[in-house]
């Protein structure tokens, strides 16, 4: 006995081919359903429109034949004239040619004409003269009460047929119908299905590369067939469980790193800041200068590690909330104060717009601080000189958001949905402005933190507007 093995897996293109045969299959079945009962109905038809017609011509014909020679027999009675003999004589042999075409083609009615027949073959065969020939009328009268018979009999069976063929013809274009109701209910379901299966499997690979783009949490997708759609849900698992182990080791890295770096970076500040503070010697004009450009570098320096420290904490969910109620406007005024020296020093104007009844959002100060004032400093730095840049509050039904709308170069759309993904810096500016690309990735980070959210507007040549949500006091105490 030979075994047959199925394959474990079936592909795409088999699984369609095989539908398109199924379809094919359900089309061809009711095609030849229908081409059956039609082939039924021409053969059923065909025998009305031949025998049965056929059969009435020839028994009328017959009957007319007999009318005539009755009344040429009535006329040869009276007038005594050979003319109406002869007419008798061409009436038989003309019922005789009908009669002898109608036994020859349809031999079923031998046996119900078989007295007619037997009665016009004795006449026929006398030798009495042509006057013999002449038939009484009870003769004649029961030859057409047959032939009506029959005549009737037929109409009957014809009417019959017609009533079956009508019924016939109404059964196969419902049945018809109904098939190809079938049949088109079929096939849409079974494409419904295979568009839901395919949909279903590449929605979830489509999730996953969404979410890997926007710099979202890089999570499995779920494998949801075994044809190459789960093998591309599988390669997708695998490439993110090596990107989520390379960001580890990177990360692993950058929070080794930043440690080291942090003591010998804080004993070279210590030793910048006694040196000019003239612990060992008076200094001149000019080896201040440098002092103090060096204390800047050393402060940027620090500050670069603190961001690359907080997104370390961020990553190990090591991110400490201290929320409390923060009053709206006090808030954002702290944040503008400490951003208006380098708002001054490009002639940028920040203006200010405050719901009209105090608001508190329930916040980390320092962390909340830290979002807005990433915000500013972005639209500051990235503003014209002598632009405006506008800070609002607005409270709504159970948060506060803030917003910072620059009159920058703006960001273009197909880079608006990277802006928050660490380490990334617009190609346009990463030449001529300074950054790692960890300002909005942390500020985002701590908004979603407080269970907040973070977006953007932006139109290109027209600026940009971030804004950020937190909780509402009011509603959470």
């Amino acid at each position: 006995m030979r075994l047959i093995y199925w394959p474990k897996r079936l592909s795409i293109t088999t699984k369609l081919l095989l539908w398109c045969l199924t379809l094919i299959v359900i089309f061809y079945a009711t095609t030849t359903f229908l081409l059956l009962r039609i082939r039924d109905i021409v053969d059923a038809s065909g025998s009305v429109a031949t025998v049965h017609h056929e059969i009435d011509t020839a028994t009328q014909r017959m009957i007319r034949t007999l009318l005539s020679l009755e009344e040429n027999r009535k006329r040869y009675e009276i007038l005594k004239k050979d003319d109406y003999i002869q007419y008798v004589i061409n009436d038989l042999a003309g019922f005789k040619e009908t009669l002898d075409r109608v036994l020859e083609r349809h031999p079923e009615y031998r046996e119900q004409w078989k007295p007619l027949t037997e009665e016009f073959s004795i006449i026929l065969s006398t030798d009495a003269g042509p006057e013999s020939l002449v038939l009484p009328d009870k003769t004649v009268n029961a030859w057409i009460t047959l032939l009506s018979e029959t005549r009737q009999a037929n109409q009957l069976e014809t009417e019959t047929q017609l009533r079956e063929l009508n019924q016939a013809g109404r059964d196969a274009a419902r049945m018809g119908f109904f098939g190809l109701m079938a049949s088109i209910a079929a096939g849409l379901a079974g494409s419904i299905f295979i568009a839901y299966w395919l949909n279903r499997s590449l929605s979830e690979v489509r999730r996953g590369i969404r979410d890997l783009a926007q710099g979202g949490e890089m999570k499995p997708v779920r494998v949801l067939s075994s044809d190459e759609l789960g093998e591309l849900a599988r390669a997708f698992n695998s490439m993110t469980t090596r990107l989520k182990q390379e960001e580890q080791m990177r990360s692993d890295f950058i929070s080794m790193l930043s440690h080291e770096i942090r003591t010998p970076l804080t004993s070279i500040r210590e030793s910048v800041e006694l040196v000019s503070d003239g612990v060992f010697g008076d200094l001149n004009e000019r080896q201040l200068h440098f002092l103090e450009i060096s204390k800047k570098e050393i402060q940027r320096l620090t500050s670069l590690l603190t961001r690359l420290m907080t997104v370390s904490s961020m990553e190990a969910n090591d991110l400490k909330l201290q929320p409390e109620p923060l009053d709206a406007e006090t808030f954002v005024r702290s944040v503008i104060e400490r951003i208006q020296p380098a708002a001054t020093a490009k002639s940028i104007h920040i203006s200010l717009r405050l719901p009209s009844a105090p608001c508190k959002a329930l916040a980390d100060f320092e962390h909340a601080q830290q979002v807005l004032l990433n915000l500013l400093g972005n639209a500051v730095k990235f503003s014209p000189t002598g632009s405006r840049i506008m800070v609002s509050a607005e409270a709504e039904a159970d948060r506060v958001v803030f917003c910072v709308r620059d009159e920058g170069r703006g960001i273009p759309e197909a880079e608006q949905a990277y802006v928050f993904r660490k380490y990334y810096r617009e190609p346009a500016v990463r030449a001529s402005v300074d950054g790692v690309g960890l300002g909005l990735s942390i500020a985002r980070r701590i908004v979603d933190a407080h269970g907040g959210e973070m977006w953007l507007t932006s139109e290109e040549g027209k600026g940009s507007c971030f804004c950020f949500s937190l909780p509402k006091a009011g509603e959470l105490e």
